[in-house]
């Protein structure tokens, strides 16, 4: 007979022995039939359905208490104790403790079934979420709006003790299957990574609450134990991007005093995936699957893993979908302690700054697929707040937090579906004409977007740099991207740019946005900062731009002018050759290779002196005769070039993986002249006019300075 209690309609009235045995039951206890034949009489106990409606949330609510006593430690039961009070109090004030945060009141009317005025002001469609969210149940799903699911009823809720946030330290990582999969790098080394990350990588991504992750990883380093098997999968996640970020610079490397011989950065990739596979991330859900996800985008890239990261991303959108990250409430719940008050401000805090980069991630990935998968119009969750971790109090925006930088870069990002929407849809496109007045209005909006940017992040502040490490190489990586991203707005019009003169503006945008990408990118790696994987992605984007620019233009450039493209595709790419193992920068490489070669095999089938005495007379010549050739670019040839020498050359390169061998790291220098790196980076000064468009609208703003100082 099972010890668990049957469910039924009413409670039974024959006697446990008779009804086994199928015979008649007077029904009393002792039955007369037991009594002749001297059984033992007893009636069945069943939970009654009816009762476990009613009080299922009691029941629930008392089972979590259960719990919590279960794993309370000594100094716990307090908080424990205080939650059983508050519910006294509430239902002796008639009202009762409904921890199921996702269904919403709804009443109505007495004798029909419209809603009351107050439910339909207060939330349009209810109705319908309650009928969802019950049929959820059968699903096995959660609709509600409850994260992060500690005090709701939902099959997500947290069954953590209230005053120890995401560092329960119930899961034993050496006890686990994950043991076998996941070995772990030496904790000093962990320890100096974990540290370098929090200070000087953090405010790219914006994805963790640092003084909580690293109270989280001391306990892990002393004890072997965490909150959560996917928490490992944030752990490799961040030490894998540390370690791709530092073992491409000699200086931080030194910095970081790491010991040889350990995982590479890409085994430690690797490694992230696997755990997340070996948990079951996609049915076993997890904030923490979100999370690593989301910063292995740092690195994932520049692995030649972008179709990966794509796919992983699109998995972790709906993860948090259904954890409802995107429906973030402001506040905290009522009746918590001072202590879970925090604990409950950290975690939404924490969904905010996810959920944010989520939607940069998502919307600066449109050119890729032409299609977003977060609609603007169906989440609710704010902005993160603009505050420090010490405290998480609302800052003005003239105040550098860790979340300024992704804070700004949302408010671009929205204007992305805006801008490929506006275009039309897929299959009914509107005209040419319509287009482009639409990218043009797109860029406005870009422009104006920057004037609101805090001035600290367009212009050096000696006083904010000396008190913010990483204000100055942010500052940097926000003039590239903001500069890419007025080249995204005008992508529908690039190709068309370099062909028609209709579209004069967007070739002059992308090509002056392109000089400057190049021009920051080389500010960042002579002053020995560390180069981030949109650093490479976008000196890629600026170089090809300026590579169609060469091949175009080369019948009406002056020698000056095309000199100086030159130049600064051959520094840029001689700075992508310095990146250690990165198949990002090497496929740009062998790109630019490619679509220069259209220059290069020249017009014809004279030797080299030829070709270039001709190259010479179009340069020199402002009104080229009829001899000279409208250059066009075949994609064709450029696509074939590159899949042949990628193929041949380029994997086989990076077929084997990069291991540090204590301390040799490869640091770029020049070649020939010292100064020519600075002398191209700067030739724009000398070559370019002063009232171009883009360039005198972005000098104005952007007051960079070089960080070399």
């Amino acid at each position: 007979m099972s010890t668990q209690l049957r469910v039924s309609q009413r409670q039974p009235l024959a006697c446990w022995e008779c009804t086994r045995r199928k015979r008649k039951c007077d029904k009393t206890i002792p039955c007369s039939r037991c009594e002749r034949l001297g059984l033992n009489c007893s009636r069945e106990v069943v939970h009654i359905r009816r009762q476990l409606g009613r009080n299922g949330l009691e029941i629930q609510f008392l089972t979590s208490i259960r719990e919590d006593l279960e794993r309370a430690q000594p100094t716990e039961i307090e908080s424990v104790v205080q939650r059983l009070t508050d519910h006294i109090e509430l239902l002796k004030s008639g009202t009762s403790l409904n921890p199921n945060a996702s269904l919403d009141p709804v009443r109505l009317e007495s004798g029909n079934g419209n809603l009351d005025n107050d439910a339909t002001t207060s939330g349009e469609g209810q109705d319908s979420a309650i009928v969802t969210a019950v049929e959820h149940l059968a699903w096995g799903r959660s609709n509600g709006n409850c994260y992060p699911h500690r005090h709701c009823a939902c099959l997500y809720r947290q069954h953590w003790i209230a005053t120890s946030p995401m560092n329960s330290q119930s899961f034993d990582f050496a006890a686990s299957p994950m043991a076998a999969v996941a070995t772990l790098p030496d904790c000093a080394d962990a320890e100096r990574l974990v540290s370098f990350h929090l200070t000087r990588i953090t405010w790219h991504h914006n994805c963790i609450h640092s003084p909580t992750f690293w109270r989280q990883c001391q306990t892990f380093w002393q004890t072997g134990k965490c909150d959560h098997p996917q928490w490992i999968a944030l752990y490799y996640s961040v030490l894998s991007t540390t370690l791709f970020c530092v073992q491409n610079s000699a200086q931080f490397l030194e910095e970081c005093d790491l010991e040889s011989g350990r995982e590479t950065a890409q085994q430690l990739f690797k490694t992230m995936v696997e755990v997340l596979y070996t948990s079951n991330f996609l049915q076993n859900i997890s904030f923490y699957a979100v999370q690593a996800i989301v910063i292995s985008t740092e690195v994932a890239h520049n692995f030649g893993l972008s179709q990966l990261n794509a796919t992983l991303f699109s998995a972790a959108i709906r993860i948090a979908e259904c954890l409802g990250v995107h429906k973030i409430q402001d506040g905290v719940s009522p009746q918590l302690t001072a202590e879970e008050a925090w604990h409950e401000t950290v975690e939404k805090e924490v969904g905010r700054r996810v959920w944010c980069q989520m939607i940069i991630q998502d919307y600066f990935a449109i050119p890729f697929t032409d299609s977003y998968t977060i609609n603007p119009a169906q989440y609710s969750t704010s902005l993160p707040t603009n505050a420090h971790d010490h405290d998480l109090a609302a800052r003005p925006d003239s105040v550098p937090t860790i979340s300024t930088y992704t804070r700004v870069l949302a408010t671009i990002a929205k204007l992305m579906p805006d801008l490929v929407d506006g275009l039309g849809p897929l299959n009914a496109r509107k005209s040419l004409a319509e287009q482009y007045q639409h990218v043009l209005r797109m860029d406005q909006k870009m422009r104006d977007i920057v004037q609101t940017i805090p001035d600290f992040l367009l212009r050096h502040d000696a006083q904010k740099e000396a008190l913010v490490g990483w204000l100055g190489i942010a500052r940097c990586s926000l003039a590239i991207t903001a500069a890419e991203k007025i080249i995204m707005i005008h992508r529908p019009f690039i190709f068309r740019s370099f062909l028609s003169d209709a579209y004069a503006r967007t070739r002059q945008t992308c090509v002056f946005a392109a000089v400057t990408i190049l021009r920051e990118h080389e500010n960042i790696a002579r002053s020995g900062e560390l180069c981030l994987w949109t650093h490479t992605a976008f000196c890629i984007t600026a170089t090809v731009i300026l590579c169609f620019e060469i091949v175009m233009g080369q019948a009406t450039h002056s020698e000056d002018r095309h000199e100086m493209f030159r130049g600064l595709v051959r520094t840029a790419t001689s700075r992508l050759e310095g990146r250690k193992h990165d198949i990002l920068a090497r496929r740009g490489i062998f790109l630019v290779d490619a679509i220069l070669a259209e220059v290069d095999d020249g017009d014809g089938d004279g030797d080299e002196a030829t070709t270039e005495t001709e190259v010479t007379e179009k340069l020199r010549d402002p009104c080229p005769k009829t001899k000279t050739k409208t250059k066009t670019i075949d994609f064709h040839d450029i696509v074939k070039r590159f899949s042949a020498e990628w193929a041949f050359l380029g994997a086989a390169e990076l077929a084997t993986p990069f291991v540090y061998e204590g301390g040799q790291v490869y640091e770029h220098e020049p070649q020939g002249d010292p100064d020519a790196a600075a002398t191209a980076v700067d030739a724009h000064n000398l070559s370019v006019s002063a009232n171009e468009d883009f360039e005198a609208w972005f000098s104005d703003v952007f007051a960079t300075a070089d960080l070399v100082r």
